[in-house]
Order: C-alpha cells, then structure tokens, then sequence
C-alpha cells in the first residue's frame, strides 16, 4: 500500500512540480521513514514515536509490545480492523425485572335467588323449578356436591363439575306434593369450593290445598238396607277448572259407577251401585276415582260397612285399679238400622261385673263419639255396670273379663274389660 501512494505521489510530482529525478528520490525517501496506519500506533508519545523514527528506522517498522497485563486490564482496548471492541450496552436502556408471580384467585357463586314460593298447588302432583347462578369471582367454582329431600331429584349439575369464571349454570329441581293438605317445603343443599360460601341452602315453598272437594269423605254402609245405604257421591272442582271422570274402582268391585270420560265439567255426581254379598266379605275399603284436572288425578273415600248393632265402647280399659274397690262404668248399645230391639240378658263371663241399671231410650239423641254413628236417631240401650277388683297375689297380675249382652232374636255383643292394678 504505501509503494501505491509513492507511486501515485511521484507521478503526480512530475506531472505538476516538474522536478529533477533525485528531487523525486528523496521525498520518497522521507516518505518510507513514516509510520504505515494511525489506526494500530503504539502507546508511546508522538515526540517519543518521532526520536525513535529518525534514530532507528528498523525498529520503529515492528509491532508495538503489549503492555503489562496489570496495565491491559485496566486500559482501555485498542480498536482494530480485526477486531472490533465489544460494544456497552446504553445507559439508557432499563434493566430487565422478573416476571411477577399469579396471584390466586377465589371463586364466588351467586345465585339470582334462593327462595321459591309457589303459592297454592294441588296435593300429589309434580312439579320443576330452576335455580340459576353464576361464578361472578376469578377462579374456576367446583360444585362438590348437590343434596335434595323428601323425594326432590336435581338436575343440570353434577357433583364434581366446574364453572369458569362469569360461567353460569342451572340447577333443576323436581319435587312432588303431598297427599293431604298443608304447607310444603323442600330443601337442596349445594356445597361448593366458595370459601364464603361452602354450602347454599336453597328453598322451595308452597301451600297445599285441594283443587278437588267431594262429599261425602266417608262411607258407612249397611248391607241389609237398600243399595247398601250408599248415597250420591259430589265431585266439584275448587279453582273452576272443567275435568273429567276417567276411572272408578272399589275394593274387591264392591262398588261400580257409571260415567262417561268424554264429558268435561266442573262438577259431578256419582251413584255408585254396592253388591251386598261383597261388601259382607269385605267390611272395609276405599273407593278411588281417577280425574282429569291438572292438579288432582284421584280423590280416595273408605268406607266401613257397620254391623247391624255398635256397642261403645268396644273395650273397657282400666288403670291403678285397687282390690275391692269397685269402679262403674256405662256402655251403649246402638241399632244402625234404626230398628227397634230388646236386651234378653247381660252378664259377665267371670263375675267381676254386674248391672247395675239397663235403660232404653227410643228415639234419643246421638251418643257422642258413638263408633259408626250414622247421624240419625234410633232405637238405643244404655246399660250401667259395675266392676269389682278381686285380689291378685300377683300385683303384676291384670284383670280380665267380658260382658256379654244378649239381645232378643238376635245376636250377642260383647265388651272386652283389661284392668291394670296399681303398684304397692
């Protein structure tokens, strides 16, 4: 590179200068004496670099020797053409943090309400109803657990299931009333992974009432009067709802009606025909007829077929009962015919009890709590007794006895009597 430029400024020289040949020598001469690059000059002073020149030219054409390495490593590195000097990063640019640790978040459920109130519905009949909610906190909600009562079943969640946060859900819930009226309620209990709220109680109320009334709500049935006594049967709707008849069944076919299940009204009466022979087989049962309306499928009426005679009570229990300590007591023999009838004898299997006064009464008023009373008037015995305690070597001992009454061309009745002695 520099035998170019002395070339080049030699050349130049003559074209310009015109000078003589040695004039020429010499200045490249001068020239050759000159360091070759700035760029790599050694760490000397420039007056040191020029001494150094003149005095010893072969010398001063070697590489400069590295310094001492305590002093390299704390000077500051040459820039050279072959290797570059790494470059700072600026100072102005910030340094890097770490990344902020999640904070975790927590679950909430939230439902619109917790309350349902259906105010009156029909007794055996089924319902549904739903309970919305929703994850209004910032972790997924775990439903672990959803509980109903009373025969409720639940349905659209499961146990286990997550919501994600601002996910909603639907919980159903299917409930059926009960048979008799009353107020109704039914809780489901859902338990979460909401550490406000780990369980929710959920509500569903309602008042039963019938949607359906019939008269009589009871049969009492004589076997030797007409049709077994059985009156007409009323079957009105209380809500003005039209329903139909569907289906009529007695126990044992003692009773059949006839209907028509096309017709549709807000009101019915039934005559229900009774088989006499049947009924004497089966002195107790239950009338069912199946209905249309929405709210009440079937109304029930038992019924009792009563002997021709009732004695009240039908058993004489007694209590602290003492040794010869007589106790009266009074029992009535009822007709539920309505039929006239005489007292042959009454008298007592084990001769504890004796009669004090028999007395007829036709034509009296009803006994009160008389069992099977029909509600009418009729022939009626009154009969008053008296029951002597005998003594018992065993005071756990239990006086039994039975009256028995004996009516004229008739049957016999009689009274069952259990007596429990008091402790000494």
């Amino acid at each position: 590179m520099v035998k170019t430029r002395v070339g080049n400024w030699m050349a130049a020289c003559r074209q310009s200068l015109s000078l003589p040949l040695a004039a020429v020598l010499f200045c490249a001469a001068v020239l050759l004496l000159q360091p070759g690059c700035q760029e790599t000059s050694a760490t000397k002073p420039p007056a040191a670099q020029a001494t150094s020149s003149a005095s010893s030219p072969v010398v001063q054409a070697q590489p400069a020797q590295p310094a001492a390495p305590e002093k390299v490593a704390s000077a500051t590195p040459a820039v050279t053409e072959s290797q570059p000097a790494p470059s700072a990063p600026p100072k102005s640019q910030p340094q890097l943090q770490p990344p902020p640790q999640p904070v975790a978040g927590t679950p909430k459920i939230e439902f619109k309400t917790t309350l349902q109130n259906f105010g009156d519905i029909g007794p055996e009949t089924s319902h549904t109803t739903k309970f919305e909610f929703k994850n209004v906190g910032n972790a997924p909600l775990k439903i672990v657990h959803v509980k109903g009562c009373c025969g409720s079943v639940t349905r659209g969640v499961r146990d286990g299931q997550e919501f994600a946060p601002g996910e909603s859900g639907t919980l159903e819930v299917e409930y059926r009333t009960s048979t008799y009226p009353g107020s109704l309620v039914r809780r489901i209990t859902v338990q979460t992974n909401d550490p406000d709220q780990q369980v929710v109680d959920l509500t569903i109320r309602a008042n039963v009432v019938f949607r359906i009334e019939h008269h009589p709500n009871r049969l009492n049935l004589f076997p030797k009067k007409e049709n077994a006594g059985c009156g007409q049967i009323t079957i009105k709707s209380t809500d003005g709802k039209a329903f139909s008849i569907s289906g009529f069944r007695a126990t044992a076919n003692t009773l059949t009606a006839a209907f028509d299940p096309n017709v549709k009204a807000t009101e019915f009466v039934v005559q229900p025909k009774a088989d006499a022979d049947k009924l004497t087989r089966n002195p107790k049962g239950q009338i069912s007829i199946s209905l249309t309306h929405p709210e009440c499928s079937r109304v029930d009426i038992p019924y009792d077929v009563l002997p021709e005679f009732s004695v009240t009570p039908s058993q004489l229990t007694l209590f602290n009962v003492k040794a010869n300590e007589p106790i009266q007591r009074e029992v009535w023999i009822l007709s539920n015919y309505d039929e006239d009838f005489d007292i042959e004898s009454v008298s007592s299997q084990r001769g504890t009890m004796k009669v004090l006064e028999t007395s007829k009464v036709p034509g009296a008023a009803k006994v009160a709590g008389a069992a099977g009373d029909s509600g009418k008037t009729g022939a009626r015995y009154q009969v008053k007794i008296e029951i002597m305690p005998p003594v018992m070597a065993d005071q756990r001992s239990i006086l039994s006895d039975v009256l028995e009454i004996k009516l004229k061309g008739g049957e016999t009745l009689t009274v069952q009597c259990r007596g429990f002695y008091a402790a000494r």
